[in-house]
């Protein structure tokens, strides 16, 4: 499957999620307000622009996430990181 090409700061989040996911042993992971606070001071680049981010890492076949009802109302749920390669 072909995808398109990340900039820098979107690869760092794709990697960055993967490592969230193998960690989680492949269950889905709440991306809530707090964690994707912690990933924006991971990846200063994306700060403001990370739910863009996972929009795109989905959209170009890299993630796939759902949103849920979580305690501070609607969040991504993460449930599929595609292997860098």
């Amino acid at each position: 499957m072909d995808r398109e090409p990340l900039s820098p700061e979107t690869e760092a989040l794709w990697r960055k999620l993967w490592e969230l996911w193998q960690e989680n042993d492949e269950e889905d992971i709440i991306l809530d307000s707090s964690k994707l606070e912690e990933l924006e001071q991971e990846i200063p680049d994306l700060e403001g622009r990370m739910k863009t981010a996972l929009a795109y890492l989905q959209r170009a076949r890299y993630i796939q996430y759902r949103t849920g009802v979580g305690e501070e109302g609607l969040e991504p749920i993460l449930f599929d990181v595609y292997e860098p390669r």
